[in-house]
């Protein structure tokens, strides 16, 4: 909706279309007489039928201790003899609200705000405010490069919800109301199918779901494995061999796992204090099954951090062996699974994609949530995500953009 400024268009009328009644606060507005065309039958017309008086509700004139009545002309066609209201630029029909009044109403929601405190804000009722936003249309149809696809746990209807993203813009594109497959290809399915072969890239998290789906539904596209996902296959199979360990230990010695968590699955360069390193090793000498997951962590971070093909496979071989060497069953699953999507992560090594601004994403709807007391509607959730997710201002703060070079 364009923002009109009510304040400076006043400055651009005849001096005697503004008269300040005898309180001196409420501004009277009249615009000058100016020929209409009837809507009926399209004659010329300047003859007046008459006047009505109008309360309109400016926030800006609102601020300055102004209130404004608009003396509304009706015009009648000498014609067919309809008649009908005089043009305005700051009313739209059936409103008593400026536009510029409801613009601002409506930019407030691409902030972390609840609709009651936008009514407290502008003197409104949260019906008024609900009501001028239900108006907004986000749904779009198209589809970009490279997206992301990921769930995250919603309230309104199902448990879990769908957002997928732009990634080369940084914009949210579409909300599905339920992850189940029957409702999740549907709703894939109604992009044209010029937009799912536009599709070159989509970042997942290792989902089996996702990845069917994409391999159905995006012809063209490849997938990349969210590496965050990947690499935390090492950390909770590692911090299983932990807790396993920490029950079987007596009372007196489980002192020596203070911090354990943050020990273990930091990331062995990144202990720089003594006194951390000291109490790495006393809890690896209690275990040989915790060292040995400890030392394929660190192999696995070491696979990750490979910067091609070549080097991943290489470093996957190595991981395997120590694998099959130690015998830990947690590490033999984080093998069977890092097999299992090993294009899939390769891919993701190649083109930095990942589901970085859709996990940030989702921590804003997290947030919204918690702020606005949860939603009942899915429309009025999804609406509001969408327009809060894509604001202009949100967009300027992002600094990072995905390197295309590598795609292309």
């Amino acid at each position: 909706m364009p923002n009109f400024n009510i304040i400076t268009a006043m400055f651009n009328l005849p001096p005697e279309s503004l008269t300040l009644t005898e309180d001196d606060s409420t501004l009277l507005l009249t615009l000058p007489v100016n020929p209409h065309h009837c809507p009926a039958c399209n004659d010329l017309t300047f003859k007046i039928h008459g006047y009505r008086k109008q309360i309109v509700k400016s926030i800006e004139l609102n601020s300055i201790g102004f209130s404004l009545v608009y003396r509304k002309r009706r015009y009648i066609c000498s014609s067919c003899s309809k008649t009908f209201s005089e043009n305005n630029f700051f009313l739209s029909r059936y409103q008593r609200m400026t536009k510029d009044t409801i613009a601002k109403i409506i930019q407030e929601h691409g902030y972390l705000i609840s609709s009651s405190d936008i009514a407290l804000r502008y003197g409104v009722s949260t019906s008024t405010v609900q009501r001028l936003f239900k108006n907004i249309n986000v749904d779009s149809k198209r589809l970009s490069e490279s997206i992301s696809i990921d769930e995250f746990k919603g309230n309104t209807g199902a448990k879990f919800q769908v957002v997928i993203n732009d990634l080369i813009t940084y914009q949210c594109l579409n909300i599905i109301e339920d992850r189940s497959p029957d409702i999740l290809y549907s709703k894939i399915m109604e992009y044209p199918f010029e937009e799912r072969l536009k599709v070159k890239h989509v970042s997942i998290d290792l989902s089996p779901l996702f990845r069917k789906m994409i391999q159905e539904c995006f012809p063209n596209a490849q997938i990349a494995a969210d590496k965050f996902h990947t690499v935390r296959l090492a950390n909770d199979a590692l911090d299983s061999v932990r807790k396993q360990l920490q029950k079987e230990l007596p009372q007196e010695q489980r002192k020596h796992f203070k911090r354990s968590r943050y020990l273990l699955l930091s990331r062995e360069n990144n202990l720089k204090k003594d006194e951390d390193r000291e109490a790495l090793q006393i809890m690896l000498s209690y275990s040989d099954d915790l060292s040995a997951a400890y030392a394929m962590k660190e192999a696995y971070f070491k696979l990750m951090d490979s910067k091609n093909n070549s080097e991943f496979t290489k470093q996957l071989k190595l991981f395997q062996l120590a694998v099959e060497k130690q015998n830990v069953s947690s590490f033999k699953r984080v093998l069977k699974t890092t097999i299992t999507w090993k294009k899939e992560i390769i891919h993701s090594i190649a083109t930095g994609y990942s589901n970085g601004f859709t996990e940030g994403c989702n921590t804003t709807i997290k947030n919204l949530k918690r702020i606005c007391y949860s939603f009942r509607n899915f429309d009025n959730f999804k609406r509001r995500i969408i327009y809060l997710l894509n604001n202009p201002q949100r967009y300027k703060r992002r600094t990072k953009r995905v390197n295309t070079e590598i795609c292309s």
